[in-house]
């Protein structure tokens, strides 16, 4: 699954888009580089007979190796390529912006647990990919928006949601908690960092959060003031 997919895939913006994401990620939490994400993603039609549907981030652990995939659904890609979010986010290309974060924070957040030797349980995967779209569209609608940022984001995020049919019962109530807990911390995060422009302490709490196990970061949102 770590191959690198044929070489008219990924289309180059999404490609670029993946890889921008990534290295944010790892330079906001100060994590040593991977591979670039680009030469895990799989074409949709290769991955037809590989476990899940849709978009996703595959693992392998056979063979005492961690392996990984990531496949993103052809409407994802079709939509970056023809409206890349770096040159303009808007609700046409935000769902499968978020989408393609959500993947890529997976791939961050496995392969830097595998480097630390530790487990990553599937709520903690999902609860920091909400966190990374957060960042991920403060820093890209700050951009594009001479600073500004609605506060109406966190609503949007984690309120406004829709899930994608087929889930499960409990994948459903995993990504509501998820989104729930997300929702609950950004908001700190807004209040006690972002607004008041405490970026260096930003950066600080967040990176002490990356680092904590499921159990710690359920603690950390625990204590902030809601």
């Amino acid at each position: 699954m770590s191959d690198p997919s044929p070489e008219a895939y990924p289309p180059p913006a999404v490609a670029g888009v993946a890889v921008e994401v990534q290295r944010r990620l790892e330079s906001f939490y100060a994590l040593p580089a991977q591979a670039p994400v680009a030469d895990f993603l799989i074409a949709p039609d290769r991955a037809a007979h590989l476990p899940g549907e849709g978009s996703r981030t595959l693992v392998d652990e056979s063979g005492g190796e961690l392996s990984l995939g990531v496949v993103l659904e052809a409407q994802v890609s079709e939509r970056l390529q023809a409206e890349d979010p770096r040159q303009g986010l808007s609700g046409s290309n935000l769902g499968q912006f978020c989408t393609l974060v959500e993947e890529v924070s997976h791939f961050v957040c496995l392969s830097f647990c595998a480097g630390a030797s530790r487990s990553v349980t599937q709520l903690e995967l999902e609860l920091q990919a909400e966190v990374d779209k957060y960042f991920n569209l403060v820093f890209l609608l700050s951009l594009q928006n001479e600073g500004a940022v609605s506060p109406g984001l966190k609503e949007l995020l984690f309120r406004s949601y829709r899930l994608r049919g087929g889930l499960s019962a409990e994948q459903a109530r995993r990504y509501h908690a998820a989104s729930g807990l997300a929702y609950r911390y950004c908001r700190f995060l807004e209040a006690e960092y972002l607004r008041p422009a405490r970026l260096h302490e930003l950066r600080r709490e967040a990176r002490r959060f990356y680092r904590l196990g499921q159990g710690g970061k359920l603690e950390r949102i625990s204590a902030t003031r809601a």
